[in-house]
């Protein structure tokens, strides 16, 4: 090993000493070796200089404002007021952002993300948002993109990400502003959520519940959820545009993710607006709101999935053996196979509605697992140290509605992993990380607590499912593949996508310990 003459990004951040190492793969040090992490140099002197230089320039736009804010002779019209804020707004984003950029980026957007994951339509032309919607502009070009696409210092990243976190609060809470273009600004915060080096990022939950709640206080939400009375007077122009109709939709898809992640009841459940919305923005007939639309449908069956398995009451316990229970499995399943029929034949093919598909499954079949003390082990975040392993079901007798159950709820699992593994990860680093990628990581959890419960000698579960059905090696193998593709489109991990993604990377290990420990005792018995 030789000392370099200047440590890379990551040693240079943890103020470490950075030695090369001596392996063939390339001149990676050793600490960036050992964890499987791009080893690149850190900037020069003189470039972190101007990042230095940068950083004074957007606090002195932050001094300028508050200045303007407290002045004691405040003789601004309310709509001089607004401009000004909106100058702040632009000349924070251009500081960071070049203009010529910030078009390219916006291109990017509307050509990936806004393509694979339809919540939000934004112009691609570049004045017309600048005028409009700076707020919006903002969020989607820190958001949406890769810290490599982006094209900015990595320290000017995270600075984007945070203070655009405080931008969004300083008009909700602090300006007291409602509006569409914020309604979609939190919206996008939160379908697309970053974190920063230092960990800091605004919570999706809080974000997700902003975003709802000015929905319904600027009208868009219909006339059956009234908005609050200091609200009244500010409700948007045109409640019932295509824009305020795909906005409310939005809110929809991100309140039922919400409440599916982290098992929380519904705030905003399905109603006949809901319904009206899907069916105007149908009969428009343009792709991306089709597309939308299908996303509405399934997010509302999983939401009824939810609401009569009672997924969302811990407390509830739902008997996996009853065969009421069967029952219910049975009429939920028919229902999302109904709509998986009715899906346009333009969009048969999504493996995004694909995925959707059989996770809707996994959640009907999820309660098989369930015994009254365990449910909470099935609420994110989806790790192996929560596995339930002393706390499954153990029925006497397996009955043939819980036999094929427990199939179903293996392929089901498959079908998520093995879909995912064939997407491109270009689509992945630009597909909604709140709502999209947890379902892997869910699906991943699952599938391993089926085979925890089939494994145990003393759990008559294993008389339903061979061990050899549950291809543990081979979804670690597909799964490390993905992550490694991903991890080559965003190798700083700007995009918390390739995190979850990353987080896969427990599972060969903690089967090798598993399959060891199965092993011994199995050795145990015979001896």
């Amino acid at each position: 090993m030789k000392k370099r003459s200047r440590a890379c990004e990551e040693c240079h951040r943890l103020k470490i000493k950075c030695d090369l190492s001596t392996s063939p793969a390339g001149p990676a040090c050793e600490r960036c070796s050992r964890n499987d992490m791009e080893c690149m140099p850190s900037a020069p002197r003189l470039q972190r200089d101007r990042i230095s230089e940068l950083e004074a320039q957007v606090e002195e736009l932050q001094k300028t404002l508050q200045e303007q804010s407290n002045s004691s002779t405040p003789r601004q019209s309310p709509a001089s007021q607004l401009e000004d804020h909106k100058a702040y707004i632009l000349s924070f984003l251009d500081v960071l952002i070049l203009l010529g950029r910030q078009q390219d980026l916006l291109q990017v957007f509307t050509q990936q993300a806004g393509a694979v994951w339809p919540v939000v339509r934004v112009t691609s032309d570049l004045d017309h948002i600048r005028k409009k919607s700076p707020i919006l502009l903002l969020s989607v070009l820190v958001y949406t993109v890769t810290h490599n696409v982006q094209g900015t210092q990595l320290e000017l990243h995270d600075e984007l990400v945070r203070h655009t976190v405080h931008i969004l609060g300083e008009e909700v809470i602090g300006r007291g502003q409602r509006s569409l273009e914020l309604v979609q600004a939190l919206l996008v915060a939160a379908f697309w959520s970053k974190s920063t080096r230092k960990g800091e990022q605004g919570s999706c939950y809080h974000l997700i519940r902003l975003a709802a709640d000015m929905a319904i206080d600027i009208g868009i939400a219909g006339p059956s959820l009234q908005p609050s009375p200091v609200a009244y007077f500010g409700q948007h122009e045109d409640p019932i545009s295509p824009e305020a109709r795909r906005t409310w939709l939005a809110c929809f898809v991100a309140l039922v993710s919400s409440s599916s992640s982290f098992r929380r009841p519904i705030t905003v459940p399905w109603n006949d607006h809901h319904q009206e919305c899907v069916s105007v923005l149908e009969s428009m007939g343009e792709p991306s709101d089709i597309f939308l639309c299908q996303l509405v449908r399934i997010q509302q069956l999983i939401q009824d999935i939810h609401d009569q398995l009672f997924l969302c009451q811990i407390a509830a316990f739902v008997d996996g053996s009853d065969f009421a229970t069967h029952a219910a499995m049975d009429s939920l399943k028919n229902r999302v196979n109904a709509w998986a029929a009715q899906i346009p034949p333009g969009l048969a093919s999504s493996q995004t509605l694909k995925i959707w598909y059989h996770v809707a499954m996994v959640f009907i079949f999820e309660p098989i697992l369930h015994t009254p003390t365990n449910k909470a082990a099935f609420v994110a975040p989806f790790i192996p140290g929560r596995i339930p392993i002393k706390d499954l079901p153990k029925p006497t007798n397996i009955t043939l509605p819980l036999n094929l159950a427990l199939e179903d709820l293996v392929n089901n699992c498959h079908g998520v992993i093995d879909t995912i593994a064939e997407m491109d990860p270009s689509v992945l680093v630009n597909i909604s990380t709140f709502s999209f990628t947890p379902l892997v990581l869910y699906s991943l959890y699952v599938l391993v607590t089926v085979m925890v419960s089939a494994t145990d000698p003393a759990n008559t579960y294993g008389q339903c499912v061979a061990r050899d059905s549950f291809r543990i090696e081979a979804c670690g193998l597909k799964l490390r593949h993905l992550s490694a593709s991903m991890k080559a489109l965003d190798p700083t991990f700007s995009c918390y996508t390739t995190h979850m993604m990353d987080a896969t990377s427990w599972l060969e290990q903690w089967y090798n310990d598993y399959a060891a420990i199965l092993q011994r005792y199995q050795a145990h018995l015979a001896s």
